[in-house]
């Protein structure tokens, strides 16, 4: 009882002291500047939805680069996005996995069959890939793949298959139709595997050609998935790997997914246009844009709800994020790739800007520059590392902002019109194109 006492003494004496009290303003400091960067937030992913032009990183790929954007693909299913960081040791690799999402039962069942068919494929004796496809354990891996990512190539597929109808009289789908009548009478009426390896191979010996580049893009979505499957069963066949995928872990990170208060749009706004004609001005020139106003609806349910304050909203971990994060958290500054099935946010690119300012070695291949206000900021251990990060967003926020308002002032002071609309390396590596009948009997299986 003594002790209990005693100990309730000095947790008391502890909680008056300065340190515990600067502790104690220091967190709540933290806590509103956190529901600032969220609010903020908000607010920019519905007036500034795309802050510039997406960007592909001049990225040198490595080996292992390149064996982590194939297994983001085939671990991508339907609109969900995957990450993937390799790390190699002397007799074993780890491979970091993380999505935006929950993890379902599906999902773990399906990266534990990766995982026994990667270490079954590496213990056969050195071969290609062509000749590793008559084996059992990768032609169940191929199947496997193909029937976890059926949602996401459903609508790749509807994709290209728009671009054949659109522009039949056009002369590069005319040699694309050509090329597949060379193995098919009707596309159609192949399964998903036979028709992702004829888009494969037809990219693969097109890819330089003077073809649309959207068209280009959609053959190579659709061929990404054995594409995907060619090169993995390749670099684990090959002798130089083979002790490092007969050991190979695949480790899959919690997401974090929470909901958070946030601020009104009015009291961000108004903060920054004390002037209340101005303000009011600023909104109706929001609410008369239609693109602006969409998201204003999408993002608070109702323009009613603009004016009102600690509006929970769901907030989530982006999948790159999470990886970052544990790389930060283990205080690796060492090169760490990371391949994420779909192009990095603006606030993501930020946040490893950051991360990189700070001597980590992230790399990653490209953003699209577009604002998610769902996004979360990682609570990394560092404290240090995690407030200055968040200091760092929060000041591009605020320029993002206020550049949006100084454009509308600037608009009205010179006419009365209005402000207008804000938004008015699988396959190269494949050298062999005469698999068709192989993979063609393998998807009859489907």
């Amino acid at each position: 009882m003594e002790e209990k006492t005693l100990y309730s003494k000095i947790h008391l004496n502890s909680a008056s002291s300065p340190q515990s009290s600067y502790q104690m303003r220091d967190n709540k400091t933290f806590k509103m500047k956190e529901e600032e960067l969220y609010s903020k937030a908000h607010v920019a992913g519905c007036i500034k939805y795309v802050v510039d032009k997406e960007s592909d990183e001049d990225v040198e790929l490595t080996a292992n680069d390149k064996f982590s954007c194939n297994l983001a693909t085939m671990l991508a299913r339907d609109k969900e996005v995957v990450a993937v960081n390799l790390k190699t040791y002397s007799n074993s690799c780890i491979i970091y996995i993380s999505k935006n999402n929950a993890w379902f039962k599906e999902d773990v069942e399906y990266i534990e069959k990766i995982q026994i068919y990667l270490r079954s494929i590496s213990k056969y004796e050195p071969m290609t890939w062509f000749e590793a496809l008559r084996k059992d354990e990768t032609s169940a891996l191929c199947y496997e793949v193909m029937k976890y990512c059926s949602s996401k190539f459903d609508s790749r597929y509807g994709k290209l298959k728009k671009d054949l109808i659109d522009g039949k009289e056009e002369q590069h789908v005319k040699s694309f139709t050509e090329y597949i009548s060379n193995y098919t009478k009707n596309i159609d009426e192949e399964g998903r595997l036979a028709i992702s390896q004829m888009c494969c191979f037809y990219y693969k010996g097109n890819k330089d050609k003077n073809i649309p580049k959207i068209f280009l893009k959609h053959i190579k979505e659709v061929g990404s998935y054995v594409g995907s499957f060619i090169n993995i069963t390749d670099c684990a066949c090959n002798q130089k790997y083979k002790t490092l995928f007969s050991q190979v872990k695949l480790h899959r990170l919690n997401p974090d997914i929470i909901h958070k208060p946030i601020c009104s749009w009015k009291s961000i706004i108004h903060k920054l246009i004390p002037n209340s004609k101005t303000y009011q001005g600023f909104k109706e020139a929001c609410l008369n844009d239609r693109i602006i106003s969409e998201r204003l609806i999408r993002t608070y349910d109702s323009i009613e709800r603009l004016d009102l304050e600690n509006i929970n909203k769901h907030i989530y971990l982006h999948a790159e994020l999470n990886i970052v994060s544990n790389i930060i958290n283990q205080k690796i500054k060492t090169r760490s790739f990371i391949a994420v099935s779909k192009k990095c946010c603006f606030l993501c690119e930020l946040y490893i800007k950051f991360a990189q300012q700070q001597g980590y070695n992230i790399v990653i291949s490209g953003a699209h520059k577009k604002i998610y206000h769902a996004w979360k900021h990682p609570d990394t251990i560092d404290v240090t590392f995690k407030r200055n990060s968040q200091t760092y967003i929060l000041k591009e926020l605020d320029q993002i902002i206020m550049e949006e308002i100084k454009r509308y002032i600037d608009l009205r002071s010179r006419s009365d019109s209005d402000a207008g609309s804000v938004d008015s390396h699988i396959i190269e590596d494949i050298d062999d194109f005469s698999a068709y009948a192989e993979f063609k009997s393998i998807a009859k299986s489907e």
